[in-house]
């Protein structure tokens, strides 16, 4: 067992585990150190010390611990999902809101557009008949 540096809680099993190589040829009989990385169960830091080497109980634990990782893993993907679907959904609907939106302002757009041509025109009307009344040719 570890005790985790930040909150003090026993940490039975680790995460992950290595052997650490070593540059001296191992003596008969002799194992090599192992290294692991533990996850406190109680405030989630992760930490590195050596491994206590023990048979059998170490590996079940150790699967345990995994199966209740993956247990936790899966119920905050579930949660990620859901809120992902939220907001998918959110998003199409504004999308839509926005393409009805853009297609409003087309067509005011458009309107404005013929008002403004037709404006133009009265103009360009107005201004030839003042030009015709006045006397002035095209030429000045």
């Amino acid at each position: 067992m570890v005790n985790c540096p930040k909150c003090g809680n026993n940490v039975k099993t680790p995460v992950k585990t290595w052997l650490i190589p070593s540059r001296e040829p191992s003596k008969e009989g002799e194992k090599p150190g192992q290294v692991g990385i533990y996850e406190c169960p109680n405030c989630r830091a992760r930490f590195r010390s050596a491994v206590e080497t023990e048979t059998g109980l170490g590996e079940t634990a150790n699967i345990k611990n995994v199966v209740e990782r993956v247990k936790g893993n899966k119920g905050e993907l579930m949660q990620t999902l859901t809120n992902l679907r939220e907001r998918i959904n959110t998003l199409e609907t504004e999308r839509g809101s926005l393409i009805v939106e853009i297609e409003n302002l087309r067509k005011v757009a458009a309107s404005r557009v013929d008002a403004l041509e037709s404006e133009v025109g009265m103009l360009r009307s107005e201004v030839k008949s003042l030009r015709d009344l006045l006397g002035y040719s095209e030429e000045e």
